[in-house]
């Protein structure tokens, strides 16, 4: 399972990094999200959503000794606590604050972010 983005339906309200944080950590805070949305409101207006792509291949943990179920492991956490993972990402798909990284393990199979995202912005893909 993915999520499948859609900037042009994007409207920037931000719903998903909310209801990112306030799933996983019981709090709003967009700067805990595993979803951040780039605006655009000066531009053409089109929103850009970013999360991790759950890509077969995760760049993202290169060159660390994880490999078999320990990268199952990883991709089922919400917290990362290795900084150097964010830059790693080719597509800006997790996010460093405090110390801490934030990676979107898919809610357990159930996607708030979609489930909240009322546009279309972000739909389950398989």
């Amino acid at each position: 399972m993915k999520i499948k983005v859609f900037n042009e339906k994007c409207t920037g309200c931000g719903l998903c990094e909310n209801i990112c944080s306030l799933s996983h950590l019981g709090f709003v805070d967009r700067n805990c999200s595993a979803i951040k949305v780039k605006l655009d409101d000066l531009g053409e207006s089109i929103h850009h959503p970013f999360l991790c792509r759950q890509c077969k291949n995760m760049k993202c943990l290169d060159g660390e000794d994880i490999i078999g179920d320990k990268i199952a492991g990883e991709r089922q956490k919400f917290i990362w606590e290795q900084m150097d993972r964010v830059e790693k990402c080719p597509f800006n798909g997790c996010f460093g604050y405090n110390g801490k990284v934030y990676h979107c393990n898919l809610c357990e199979g159930e996607p708030q972010c979609v489930k909240v995202c009322t546009h279309g912005a972000l739909q389950i893909s398989e």
